[in-house]
C-alpha cells in the first residue's frame, strides 16, 4: 500500500460497515417506516450470488437515428453555491482564508488566483444570462436551487445551541408563524428574534422571481434544497452530526415549499448527501469539517455511534430527507396543489482498484457511497436522481492515475458504459423491493470538465447512447440533465475544471463564449435524437487530437491526490472509450464470473470457516486485554460484524483474481 493510504482505506471500510447497521439516534418521526436495513453480510451474499449487469450494446444495435420519446426530459443543471453572487455561506470564508489546510494544501484551489472569484456567475444579480442560455439550448428542464444560508442567515433563537433564553414575545411570534405555515413575510419579528425556517422573505421572493423566469421560457423547474452549502451557524453547531439540525432543515423546507411549491415541478431534497458526509466528516477537506489527524479516534467514534460521527451524520441526513418529503407533500395537500414529485440526487460512481488488494475497499466504498442513504429512504422517494461523471481508479482508498485511461480535467476516467451499468444496478436493486416507492430515474447531473471541448461532444453522445440502452431494457429513465451551462466554481477544485457548454472569461466581466458542444447539445435536444453522423463527427474530433499528439488541461497533480491552482497538460489518450468499446471487456468479465459462480458454494463455505478462524484469533487477543469485559456491547458486535464483512471482502476479491485457477481446478476434478 502507498504510504499514508492505509488509514484512509480503513476508515472507508469501517464507515461502510457501520453505515448499513440500523439507524440509531434518528428521530422516530424521521426514520424510514418500512425500509429494513440491508446488512453488510447480505451485501456480500449478493456479491457472491449475482451476475454483473448485461453488457452494453454494439454500435450495430442502433438505427441511423436514435430517438427519445417526447416525454423524455432534456435539460441543464446548476446549483446556488456554484453560480450565485452575494452568497455568505460556509464556503466563502473557507476559500478566502490564507491559512493552509492541515494536509498542507490550500482550502480551495484556483480561487485566490481567479478574477471575481466570489461573484461566481452572478446568478443572483443577473439570472437572465444563465436562464437565457438554457432556453437557447432548447432545454425543457432547468435545475437550480435555493441556498439555506441566504434564506436563514441567523441561528434561530430557540435553536438548542442558543446562548440565551428565548424572550416570550419571540416565542409567541415564531409559534404563530409556524402554525400559519406562511410562504411570505409574516411581518418583522421582535428585535433580536430569529425564527426557525425562512428568515429572509425578500430573498424568498427573489427566488420566486427567478423560478418564474425559467417557467416563462417554457422550462420545468427542478429545485434542490441542500447542495453542499450549509449556513455558518449550522456548521458551528456540528452540522449534520447534530440531530437538532434535522428539525431546522424541516422548518426551512416547509417555508420554501409554501413559498415556491406551486411553481416547482420536481423537488430534490439533497444533492449527494453521502459525498458531503465523506468530504466533511471522514476526509475532513470541506468547510467546518472535523479534524482528522487521529485516524484511530475517527474509527472509534464511528463504531461507537458517537453524536459527532459520520454515522450520526448519515442517520440525520436520511432523517432530514424523510422530514422534508413529508413537509412538501403536506404543504401541497393543504394548498390544494397537484401532488409533488420529491426525490434526491444520489452520487452514482464506478470504482476500480488499481491493484488487486484494492478490491475490498472498492466494493465497500461503492456500497457505502451509492446505497447507504438511498436504502434508508427508498420508501419516501417519488423518483431518484443519479449524478454520474465517470469512473474513478483508486489505490488504498485514494484516487490513482493510470496512463492507459482518458481523463477529464477533474481526474475522472471517461467511461460512458458506467452510466448504463449504474442505471441497471439501481433499477435491479429497487424494482422488486416492496418497500420502495421509486417510480423513475432522472440523470440529474452528467458532464465533463474539458476546456478544449475536444472530448465533450463525444462524451455527450456516448452517455446518451448509454441512457437509451438502459431505457430500451426497461429502466424507467425519464430525463437527462447536463452539467453544466457555463464554466463555474467547483468546490475545493475552484475554477480550474471547465464543465461548461459555455466558456466564461472572468477577466472580461464574465463574458460568455459558446463552445461548439453548445450547438451539438442544442440540436440533439431540439430533434430529440442522436444521429450516426453526429456520433462519427464527435469521435473523429477526438481521434484527430490523438493523431496530432495534442494535449488537454488536467487539474490534478500527477499522483491524482490533490487539485491544482493552475492546470498542467496531459496528452489525449488513444483508448477507445466509446460506449460500444466496453462490450468485449464486459462480456469477458461476465463469462469469467459465470464460470466461477458454478463453484462458489464450496468456496463460500470455506470463507465462513476461515473467517471464523480469523475472528477467534482476533477476539482471543481482544479478550485477553484486562478490562475488556466492560467494553460496550454495541461496539463489540459492530466490530464483529465488520470483521465478517472484511473476511468476505477479502475472499470475494480473491475469487475475482483467481478465476482461471478455480476453473482449472474444477476441470481437473480437484478440490477447491
Amino acid at each position: 500500500l502507498a504510504q499514508g493510504s492505509a488509514p484512509r482505506m480503513v476508515i472507508q471500510m469501517v464507515a461502510a460497515a457501520i453505515a448499513v447497521q440500523p439507524s440509531v439516534g434518528t428521530p422516530a418521526l424521521d426514520r424510514p417506516s418500512t425500509s429494513p436495513p440491508k446488512s453488510g453480510l447480505a451485501f456480500w451474499h449478493h456479491f457472491f450470488a449475482s451476475s454483473p449487469p448485461p453488457p452494453p450494446p454494439s454500435a450495430a444495435a442502433y438505427p441511423s437515428a436514435l430517438s427519445f420519446d417526447r416525454s423524455f426530459l432534456f435539460g441543464v443543471a446548476t446549483a446556488p453555491a456554484h453560480v450565485e453572487d452575494n452568497l455568505h455561506d460556509a464556503w466563502l470564508p473557507f476559500c478566502n482564508t490564507t491559512e493552509l489546510h492541515p494536509n498542507g494544501r490550500p482550502h480551495c484551489h484556483a480561487w485566490r488566483t481567479t478574477p471575481r472569484a466570489a461573484e461566481r456567475l452572478r446568478f443572483w444579480s443577473e439570472p437572465e444570462a444563465e436562464i437565457g442560455l438554457a432556453a437557447a439550448l432548447n432545454s425543457g428542464v432547468f435545475r437550480m436551487g435555493v441556498d439555506w444560508s441566504r434564506l436563514a442567515p441567523t441561528s434561530p433563537s430557540a435553536f438548542p445551541n442558543a446562548s440565551a433564553p428565548v424572550a416570550p414575545a419571540c416565542s409567541a411570534f415564531c409559534e404563530a408563524r409556524e402554525e400559519a405555515k406562511v410562504g411570505a413575510s409574516p411581518g418583522a419579528p421582535p428585535e433580536g428574534c430569529a425564527c426557525s425556517g425562512v428568515q429572509d422573505f425578500v430573498a424568498l421572493a427573489r427566488y420566486r422571481e427567478i423560478v418564474g423566469m425559467a417557467k416563462a421560457k417554457g422550462m420545468k423547474v427542478v429545485l434542490t434544497l441542500f447542495h453542499h452549502s450549509l449556513p455558518v451557524w449550522v456548521g458551528e453547531a456540528g452540522g449534520w452530526t447534530n440531530e437538532a439540525v434535522v428539525r431546522e432543515f424541516g422548518s426551512f423546507v416547509r417555508d420554501v415549499a409554501a413559498g415556491l411549491g406551486e411553481s416547482v415541478d420536481y423537488w430534490l431534497t439533497m444533492n449527494e448527501p453521502m459525498a458531503f458526509a465523506l468530504f466533511t466528516y471522514i476526509e475532513g477537506t470541506w468547510p467546518q469539517a472535523f479534524p482528522q489527524s487521529n485516524y484511530l479516534e475517527v474509527v472509534l467514534k464511528a463504531l461507537q455511534g458517537d453524536e459527532r460521527s459520520v454515522k450520526a451524520a448519515v442517520d440525520n441526513l436520511a432523517g432530514a430527507h424523510n422530514l422534508a418529503y413529508s413537509h412538501i407533500h403536506q404543504v401541497h395537500t393543504l394548498r390544494g396543489w397537484r401532488a409533488p414529485q420529491v426525490g434526491m440526487a444520489a452520487r452514482a460512481q464506478i470504482l476500480e482498484g488499481k491493484d488487486p488488494w484494492d478490491g475490498p475497499a472498492v466494493m465497500l466504498s461503492r456500497e457505502f457511497m451509492d446505497f447507504t442513504i438511498t436504502d434508508k429512504i427508498q420508501d419516501r422517494l417519488d423518483f431518484l436522481g443519479l449524478n454520474y461523471y465517470g469512473k474513478e481508479i483508486t489505490r488504498g482508498g485514494s484516487i490513482a492515475i493510470r496512463d492507459d485511461e482518458e481523463y477529464s480535467e477533474s481526474g475522472r476516467v471517461v467511461y460512458p458504459a458506467g452510466l448504463y451499468s449504474l442505471l441497471k444496478d439501481f433499477d435491479e436493486r429497487y424494482r422488486d423491493d416492496e418497500t420502495s416507492t421509486i417510480q423513475s430515474y432522472i440523470v440529474t447531473e452528467n458532464g465533463i470538465s474539458d476546456a478544449s471541448d475536444v472530448m465533450r461532444p463525444a462524451y455527450i453522445v456516448e452517455h446518451l447512447l448509454a441512457v437509451a440502452r438502459a431505457v430500451d431494457e426497461g429502466v424507467p429513465v425519464s430525463g437527462y440533465l447536463h452539467w453544466t451551462i457555463s464554466d463555474n466554481w467547483e468546490w475545493a477544485d475552484g475554477y480550474c475544471p471547465k464543465f461548461g457548454l459555455v466558456d466564461v472569461d472572468r477577466a472580461d466581466n464574465l463574458r460568455r463564449h459558446r463552445r461548439p458542444s453548445f450547438a451539438l447539445f442544442r440540436d440533439i435536444v431540439a430533434k430529440r435524437r442522436v444521429t450516426v453522423p453526429q456520433r462519427e463527427d464527435a469521435w473523429a474530433q477526438v481521434q484527430a487530437a490523438v493523431a496530432a499528439g495534442a494535449t488537454h488541461r488536467f487539474c490534478r497533480a500527477d499522483d491524482g491526490q490533490s487539485s491544482l491552482d493552475a492546470a498542467i497538460e496531459r496528452p489525449f489518450s488513444d483508448k477507445d472509450w466509446r460506449f460500444s468499446a466496453a462490450e468485449a471487456e464486459v462480456d469477458r468479465q461476465k463469462e469469467a464470473r459465470s464460470q466461477t459462480q458454478k463453484h462458489t458454494s464450496a468456496v463460500t463455505d470455506s470463507v465462513a470457516e476461515v473467517t471464523s478462524t480469523i475472528n477467534q484469533t482476533i477476539w482471543g487477543m481482544w479478550d485477553s486485554i484486562p478490562g475488556q469485559d466492560e467494553v460496550n456491547a454495541g461496539v463489540y458486535n459492530t466490530l464483529n460484524d465488520t470483521m465478517l464483512g472484511l473476511g468476505h471482502a477479502i475472499w470475494g476479491n480473491w475469487l475475482d483474481s483467481n478465476e482461471e485457477v478455480l476453473e482449472a481446478a474444477v476441470v481437473e476434478g480437484r478440490e477447491v
